[in-house]
């Protein structure tokens, strides 16, 4: 018996190394360490041309949430979420109200191992100069005050309109190959194959082959109005697909990257 416990402690006290080294070992340990981290990969997404070099969230973040390691089951397609912190600056003005240059927002998860970024959410309002997706729009009945007469109101139909300013948030002739060979790169990955078969089950894609050379703006659109790409990249040990998605707000857009996302 006092083998065994002997044993059992030795375990314990070896796991107990193990984590704190792990934990030593990894590059991001506050939320000081995962907004530096954020504001640099940022800019290296914008030096290698993942972004527009205009992107900019100024002041300090709106907020900062630290997410514990999770695997098993509960988590689709069995993908380790490692242990990060998402690091978001909120856009804000979301009335669809027009401004003279874009606003931004983002929501980024910051691996705290390697300091990389590993999903991101990237908004952009429309302006001005943007012109609606008249293919999308929907029509609203409101009722509001009568202002000839307070003690009635009156039924109003509002437009609300839908815009496909993506170039806001990367170059408009940003193709799929493109930006598929800089997110490899960007993550240290061989190559990537993009799912060609409409194999929900063994590819998780909604239709037909995607050209390399289509423009990443012109991504297919889902029955639910998404449009996004599923990617698997070469060296990936888990082997879940990556997505990129395109998504259309009233008043302004988002693009979606990562291991961690809605679709699917």
């Amino acid at each position: 018996m006092k083998r065994i416990l002997s044993i059992l402690t030795s375990l314990l006290l070896l796991l107990m190394i193990s984590v704190s080294a792990f934990a030593e070992d990894e590059k991001i340990k506050t939320e000081e360490d995962a907004i530096t981290a954020a504001r640099q990969e940022l800019e290296v997404w914008k030096e290698m041309g993942l972004i527009n070099p205009e992107i900019a969230f100024e002041g300090e973040p709106d907020d900062v949430v630290e997410i514990e390691p999770n695997t098993g089951d509960d988590y689709w397609y069995g993908r380790v979420f490692p242990h990060s912190y998402e690091v978001r600056w909120w856009m804000g003005q979301k009335n669809g109200t027009m401004l003279d240059v874009p606003a931004y927002g983002c929501n980024l998860r910051i691996d705290c191992s390697t300091g990389k970024i590993v999903n991101a959410n990237i908004e952009a309002m429309a302006t001005e100069d943007d012109e609606p997706d008249m293919g999308r729009t929907i029509e609203l009945e409101m009722e509001t005050a009568d202002p000839d007469d307070p003690t009635k109101t009156i039924t109003e139909t509002k437009t609300i309109y839908f815009f496909k300013n993506y170039d806001d948030i990367f170059s408009s002739d940003m193709t799929v190959n493109d930006f598929c060979e800089l997110l490899a790169d960007y993550w240290g990955f061989s190559g990537y194959t993009i799912a060609d078969t409409v194999d929900e089950v063994e590819y998780h894609s909604h239709w037909d082959a995607i050209d390399g050379s289509t423009l990443l703006k012109d991504l297919n659109r889902d029955a639910k109005a998404n449009y996004y790409l599923t990617v698997f990249f070469d060296g990936d040990q888990d082997g879940a697909p990556i997505y990129v998605s395109l998504h259309q707000y009233p008043g302004y857009v988002m693009m979606s990257v990562g291991i961690a996302h809605a679709v699917g």
